[in-house]
């Protein structure tokens, strides 16, 4: 379903990591507009059959909390792939 006000969006996610925070270790997160775009969009990639996103950026920029509140919602399971060299 699509989701046109930004108001709606905040609402949603933020039940939804009251939900996660009551089964898992609290994440903490403020979701600014960007931050709910993003959720938004990875949850779109994963609902799709085979849609596996590739998160790319530098540390400390919310990637993996905002794919594990996205996998979440979409009721699906995270995979971290880690380089070391």
């Amino acid at each position: 379903d699509k989701i046109k006000d930004v108001e709606r969006l905040s609402e949603i996610l933020n039940e939804a990591m009251r939900d996660y925070d009551s089964t898992n270790p609290s994440m903490g997160l403020v979701l600014f507009e960007d931050a709910m775009k993003h959720v938004a969009k990875i949850c779109r990639i994963i609902s799709n059959p085979s849609g596996h996103p590739l998160l790319v950026g530098v540390g400390g920029s919310g990637r993996q909390s905002l794919s594990r509140l996205s996998t979440f919602i979409c009721q699906s399971s995270t995979i971290m792939i880690v380089i070391s060299g």
